[in-house]
C-alpha cells in the first residue's frame, strides 16, 4: 500500500492510501474513513497503453478540499498510467460506472487539468499529453 499525507484546503491533514493494485484509493482523517475512489485496471483496451478506469467516486465527506485532485495525481505519480472516467451521458455503463452529483463537474475539471483522459477512450495523437 502507498500512503501520503495531504494538507487540504480546510487546514486538516488527510491520509491518502492507494492499494498495491491501484484499484482502491481511500481517504481518512485521524483514522476515520472519509471517502474512496474505485478504479479498474484495463490492459490496453482502446489505448496504446494500459490504463485505470474510475468506476466509483465516493468523496462526499471531504469534497471541495482538493482531496480528489490529490488522490488522482498521487495515483498517476505511483502507477504512471492514464486514468479514464465515464462520459457524462446519464447512462449507467455495463461495468456500473456513471457520474452522479458533483462527479460530472469534478471529472470535467480533471480532464481540463489533464489528470483524467478525455472520453471516449480511443487514443488519438492530438491527446498524447494525456498519456505522459
Amino acid at each position: 500500500m502507498c500512503t501520503k499525507n495531504f494538507l487540504a484546503k480546510d487546514n486538516r491533514t488527510y491520509q491518502i492510501d492507494i492499494s498495491e493494485s491501484g484499484e482502491v484509493i481511500t481517504v481518512s482523517l485521524r483514522g476515520e474513513p472519509k471517502g474512496s475512489i474505485s478504479l479498474t485496471y484495463c490492459e490496453g483496451v482502446g489505448h496504446d497503453d494500459d490504463h485505470y478506469y474510475i468506476t466509483n467516486l465516493s468523496l462526499d465527506k471531504c469534497k471541495k478540499e482538493g482531496i480528489g485532485t490529490a488522490c488522482l495525481k498521487y495515483h498517476k505519480e505511483i502507477f504512471g498510467r492514464p486514468i479514464l472516467a465515464a462520459s457524462d451521458d446519464g447512462i449507467k455503463k455495463d461495468d456500473g460506472s456513471h457520474l452522479t452529483g458533483d462527479g460530472p463537474a469534478f471529472i470535467a475539471t480533471m480532464r481540463d487539468r489533464k489528470i483524467v483522459c478525455p472520453e471516449p477512450p480511443e487514443h488519438d495523437n492530438d491527446n498524447d499529453d494525456y498519456y505522459d
